[in-house]
């Protein structure tokens, strides 16, 4: 009896070590999938990190790809020379007010040009023609501008430009001459608040005296049309005041005198 009791207790303890290892297996296998499932938690986040950063460079990329580039229209450089050199063309600009080769029509943002006479003679007379890389076209005229002298001038009609689009064409027909002048071995020439006064110094009667003039701004001609006057005689050793009235926006300057 004794040992059948001993044999049956012994199966019994088989079987709970029996149990106990397969409990300790199956615990095992639990926790070893538990932590590989939270192991590879921060390698799927950091993967989404990594695509993200790629599709934020992607779209960086492809903004600087189709991002147009700025080109500047410069055109023709400044100052630029005609005829040879004698002709200085040193901008061509905006101006708003009164435009004096327009008849004095109001203009806003009209084109302008300062040029200067480079050349040792007299300008009697200069067109320019000025032609945007747009194709739009400016005309100008330049008249009785002594030698070394500058001028602002207006386009003619009174056509505005855009201040940015440059010049592809400058062109001009010009005339000089070396007897136009001030005759100041005959006439003295004085300017006072009262105006510009002619004095006859050549000791003879002067007649027919035609006198031309522009207005002064900033020791710059303005506009490149001149204006002119007349004196119907002057004799010897007579002075009389010139009428400068259409010099609507700056002091007159005489720039020839013909009899």
């Amino acid at each position: 009896m004794s040992n059948r009791q001993s044999g049956h207790g012994r199966k019994k303890n088989r079987l709970w070590i029996l149990l106990i290892v397969v409990i300790v297996v199956l615990l095992g296998i639990v926790i070893a999938i538990n932590q590989g499932g939270h192991e590879q938690e921060p390698s799927t986040e950091q993967t989404e990190e990594n695509e993200t950063v790629d599709d934020v460079q992607t779209a960086e990329t492809n903004e600087e790809e189709t991002e147009p580039s700025e080109e500047t229209d410069t055109g023709l450089e400044f100052p630029y020379l005609l005829d040879d050199d004698k002709i200085q063309i040193d901008s061509l600009f905006q101006y708003s007010g009164i435009n004096m080769d327009a008849q004095n029509e109001e203009c806003e943002d009209v084109a302008s040009l300062q040029l200067k006479n480079n050349s040792d003679q007299y300008l009697e007379k200069a067109e320019i023609s000025v032609e945007l890389t747009d194709g739009t076209a400016f005309s100008f005229e330049v008249e009785d501008i002594p030698a070394g002298k500058s001028v602002m001038a207006f386009d003619t009609a009174n056509t505005a430009y855009d201040g940015k689009t440059g010049v592809a064409l400058i062109d001009a027909t010009t005339t000089y001459s070396s007897d136009a002048g001030l005759k100041e071995t005959d006439v003295k020439i004085t300017s006072d608040d009262n105006g510009v006064q002619l004095e006859n110094i050549s000791g003879d009667a002067l007649t027919n005296l035609k006198i031309k003039y522009h207005c002064v701004m900033d020791d710059m001609y303005f506009g490149g049309i001149s204006s002119e006057t007349e004196v119907a005689g002057l004799e010897a050793g007579e002075t009389t005041t010139v009428d400068t009235s259409e010099s609507i926006l700056g002091d007159a300057e005489v720039v020839s005198i013909t009899y």
